[in-house]
């Protein structure tokens, strides 16, 4: 008889503290995150000032490569000219055998 006297109610599960703690541990793995991704940012425009504040080439670099880009030039130039010669060439030959075959298909 004493049980039923009693009074009973209900009693949360999870203690007073848990939704704060859940809040708090969100918090700071978006905090984390947050941080992770601006570091990464950071790095890549660090990389890209990098490139931009790099100091220039030495003068005798650049001369050296440009003496080497104006004789690749001359070399396209110079293999050009001779194809082109070559083609005209070979265009005249083509052109008299032309004119031969002509003459002798007359001539059968």
């Amino acid at each position: 008889m004493q049980l039923a006297r009693h009074t009973y109610s209900l009693t949360p599960k999870r203690s007073l503290a848990f939704v704060p703690g859940v809040i708090a541990a969100v918090c700071a793995i978006a905090a984390l995150g947050a941080a992770g991704y601006s570091l990464k940012t950071s790095h890549e425009q660090a990389r890209k000032l990098d490139v931009l504040c790099a100091p220039p080439a030495p003068e005798q670099t650049l001369r050296d490569q440009l003496q080497h880009a104006q004789f690749a030039l001359e070399q396209e130039a110079a293999t050009r000219t001779a194809l082109e010669q070559r083609a005209a060439q070979a265009t005249a030959q083509i052109e008299k055998l032309q004119t031969d075959l002509a003459f002798l298909k007359k001539q059968r």
